[in-house]
């Protein structure tokens, strides 16, 4: 599918793009704009939505009553709201030949700037943004490199790598035809965008490469570019978008999209059931645990980096039975773009567990078949915690068994065990 395709189906067919996930005990997000966890308005409203604590907050209670009565003053004068997050992973890899470690954080501020439409007065439109930095911890490698060292064709913990403090993302939404229809352009993360499912996010749901960051999909981290969509009848919608294919966190990007020209273009469509027309405007969309879709991606040529023009697509399904939510994904990828041609997985989530809203359990099994025809399929198994500690933060011990690691032919089973610690004010 070419740029210009993608573009005719976003405006010709008011492509969708939804809103965010709802975990259990969420019902009470404001949840605006796309649909992944990891998506900034839903980062903030997880941050500053109450949640059932198990322990007693080591900060005192009057203290977060008047950080909650700052942010909630911010939003009513200005329609400004932000999260500040530290999120830390642990995590260690071993096989019959080899013992890795790696420690390392990211550091967050995400914020939103609504500009028109506060209190359902007219269309919608924000600024989103956010500022981060991601950096070792007590050791000389970063969790996002360990798995990989130690055999692993993929990373056991996306996202946890090194970046120097930067505005990684940028934007302007619109809301349009009583929130049925936004379109947002500037610099994006299409991975936070595109090929939804509840539990893609390297921060409170599972960490290992092939559950978020597709390795069908050759998404660019960050980029400039504009993705769009809307919601159809009876739970039907469309999404697209084209982005700079070598867009960085780190880089403004204007060099690469104008000089270079090289583009990763993406087109989603799909169904889920809670999807409804008629909205009163301004009021509230949630997709609820119910979603089908078909992902096209085509990525242009990088010449820089030598890597081949391709395309692909992704199948994804999940289908929520109270407070379990099984799901099942496979990728196809044509030409060398990416590290696999195939992956494929299967597992479910389930919420409330032991008694606690806001805690959940996921597990996952993995496939995957590298381009290098001298590499192995590999196989892994991968199942997380998140335990809700206090309001403000989560504790999620993850293991990974991957069996026949692809770049490591002489061992049969790797282990990746990790601990991730994340503070959300």
């Amino acid at each position: 599918m070419c740029a210009l395709a993608v573009l005719l189906l976003l405006f010709g067919s008011l492509a969708r793009i939804g809103n965010g996930t709802v975990f259990a005990g969420d019902a009470s997000l404001d949840e605006n704009g796309f649909r992944s966890a990891d998506d900034i308005p839903n980062i903030i409203e997880r941050a500053n939505a109450p949640k059932e604590s198990r322990l007693d907050p080591p900060v005192s209670q009057s203290f977060m009553e008047r950080w909650g009565a700052f942010k909630k003053s911010l939003e009513d004068a200005a329609g400004f709201k932000f999260s500040i997050a530290y999120t830390q992973v642990l995590q260690a890899a071993s096989s019959a030949n080899q013992w890795k470690t790696g420690s390392g954080a990211q550091a967050e501020f995400d914020f939103t700037w609504e500009l028109f439409g506060r209190n359902g007065t007219g269309p919608k439109g924000l600024i989103g943004g956010k500022f981060e930095s991601r950096f070792k911890v007590l050791n000389s490698r970063v969790p996002q490199s360990t798995a990989p060292v130690a055999g692993s064709i993929w990373s056991g913990a996306i996202g946890y790598g090194e970046q120097d403090p930067s505005l990684s993302q940028l934007w302007y939404e619109q809301h349009l035809i009583r929130d049925r229809v936004l379109l947002r352009f500037g610099k994006i993360a299409p991975f936070t965008v595109f090929d939804y499912y509840k539990y893609k996010s390297p921060r409170v749901a599972f960490l290992g490469q092939p559950q978020n960051f597709n390795p069908t999909i050759p998404f660019p981290p960050s980029a400039l570019g504009l993705g769009g969509g809307a919601r159809l009848t009876n739970g039907g919608y469309l999404a697209a978008g084209v982005f700079d294919a070598n867009g960085s966190p780190i880089r403004p990007g204007f060099d690469t999209l104008f000089e270079d020209g090289e583009l990763f273009s993406i087109g989603e469509v799909g169904w889920a059931p809670d999807f409804v027309l008629g909205l009163e405007p301004g009021k509230d969309f949630r997709p609820g645990n119910d979603d089908y879709h078909l992902t096209l991606w085509h990525s242009d040529a990088r010449a820089k980096i030598g890597r081949p023009e391709g395309w692909g697509f992704t199948a994804s399904a999940q289908k929520g039975f109270g407070t379990i939510v099984p799901f099942a994904r496979y990728g196809y990828s044509n030409g060398g773009a990416t590290t696999l041609k195939q992956f494929a997985s299967i597992g479910a989530g389930f919420e409330g567990v032991f008694g606690y809203d806001d805690d959940v359990i996921g597990a996952s099994l993995s496939w995957g078949d590298p381009w290098n025809s001298a590499l192995d399929n590999q196989y892994a198994f991968e199942a997380f915690y998140r335990m809700q500690l206090t309001p403000q933060f989560a504790l999620s011990p993850d293991v990974q068994v991957i069996l026949d690691p692809a770049a490591d032919p002489t061992s049969d089973v790797l282990g990746v065990f990790s601990v991730r610690g994340r503070i959300a004010l």
